[in-house]
């Protein structure tokens, strides 16, 4: 119903003991009313200038408005009231937005400044790569890094920072590095060592506050299967059966002209690295004290972090039986030497078969030996901090519960540590007494 002159009109103050008040006026259009409409009132003595008066349609508009600049003025004091009338539009525009989603004017300016413009301030990606690169080299050059390490790291950053070095940081999105992987059309292995480094990478930023949230963290588990194949995160290690790992090892006694017997032992038992194993010297492997024990040292270990692996019984013996003709465990005559000899020890102890040519295709579970030894290691003692110790993890590693835990259980590991060398088998080091 339209207004009338003798319509009763309302004054209120919005909210209590605000100073600012709410009035019904009358809408007239060419002498005609068109019913009511509320003018808000704000007093000079709360902006500290001029006062300020705005008109809505709806009296919950109005009463919303009311307490919103009443909520600024209590947080922020006259400077509240600074804003141009650019700025007064645009909120008056947004606000009715927040509200229809629940949220708050304060809650949408914290969420803006946390994401736009993080407290570490701004920074482009190739400044990021540099900062990380500049770490990193002092690292190596302390000797704390392995050039292999240094060299791969900043080779693929700086694949990376070719193609976003220029973008604020900030403004790195998950889509945007995900097609950027898709795109380069490498294999999974690779694709995967890539979001390795570019996580590492986004890491460093989340700590120097260059950003709130990785874009990395915000990638799916399909994002992932996408980028990375089957291989990606989530996906549990393969572990060799008892009985395959027996089948390894008897192999590797059998060609003893190989000389792997003691490197085999020594990752299925002692969950040595391969890389590790390539290094090691016999004299790292004390199997002749009251603690037989085998000492990785800064220069062998792959992440330069100490430790000393305890060995197992059923290792000593099959150690017992080892040639120690050479200085390393592994005689390493050239770069693919180690490779070849392992490949021939697969084929000869049947892991593997024979393709639709007549050809001989091996088939190896990717770092089975180190696995099986995490496996079996928990599952047998159920102390995941000494298997992470003897692993080489950090204390708060996480990979040791997602990836061994749930694998086997103690009966397969007494099974795994009881594999030991044939009955009439010839020692050829005997141990010191």
């Amino acid at each position: 119903m339209a207004a009338t002159r003798n319509t009763k009109l309302r004054k209120w103050e919005h909210p209590k003991s605000s100073g600012i008040y709410i009035r019904e006026i009358i809408n007239v259009t060419q002498g005609e009313m068109r019913g009511v409409s509320y003018l808000v009132t704000i007093p000079s003595k709360l902006t500290g200038g001029s006062r300020i008066r705005k008109q809505f349609s709806k009296n919950e508009e109005a009463e919303n408005y009311s307490k919103e600049i009443f909520e600024g003025k209590q947080k922020q004091g006259e400077n509240f009231f600074t804003a141009t009338d650019a700025e007064r539009n645009e909120l008056t525009q947004n606000l009715p937005k927040l509200r229809k989603h629940g949220i708050t004017l304060s809650q949408a300016v914290d969420f803006a400044i946390e994401r736009l413009r993080p407290e570490g301030g701004a920074i482009s990606v190739s400044g990021l790569v540099q900062e990380k690169l500049k770490s990193k080299r002092i690292r190596f050059e302390r000797g704390d890094l392995r050039e292999s390490s240094f060299r791969d790291f900043r080779n693929r950053v700086e694949k990376f920072s070719e193609v976003f070095g220029e973008m604020p940081l900030h403004e790195l999105t998950c889509d945007q590095i995900k097609d950027w992987l898709i795109e380069m059309e490498s294999s999974p292995r690779t694709a995967q060592n890539y979001l390795a480094v570019v996580s590492e990478l986004m890491k460093h930023g989340l700590q120097k506050r260059y950003l709130a949230v990785s874009p990395v963290d915000e990638f799916t588990d399909d994002d992932r299967k996408e980028i990375c194949g089957s291989s990606s995160n989530g996906k549990q290690p393969a572990i060799l059966t008892p009985d395959e790992a027996e089948r390894l090892i008897l192999a590797a006694y059998e060609y003893q002209d190989l000389q792997l017997l003691g490197a085999i032992t020594l990752g299925l038992f002692c969950g040595i690295r391969t890389e590790e194993l390539k290094r090691l010297r016999w004299r790292d492997v004390k199997d002749n004290q009251r603690s037989p024990i085998v000492s990785i040292g800064h220069d062998i270990a792959k992440k330069r972090r100490i430790r000393n692996v305890s060995i197992p019984e059923n290792a000593l013996l099959w150690l017992s039986l080892c040639k120690r003709s050479t200085e390393t465990v592994v005689e390493n005559k050239h770069t693919n030497d180690y490779q070849k000899r392992f490949r021939k020890l697969l084929k000869l102890g049947g892991f593997g078969h024979t393709d639709g040519d007549g050809k001989y295709k091996t088939e190896w579970k990717n770092n089975a030996m180190r696995h099986s030894f995490g496996s079996y290691h928990y599952g047998l003692n159920g102390d995941p901090l000494e298997t992470s110790r003897l692993l080489g993890h950090k204390a708060s590693d996480q990979v040791l519960f997602d990836h061994y835990r749930a694998l086997t259980d103690k009966e397969q590991a007494d099974k795994y540590f009881g594999i030991v060398p044939p009955a009439n088998a010839n020692k050829v080091v005997e141990f010191a007494s």
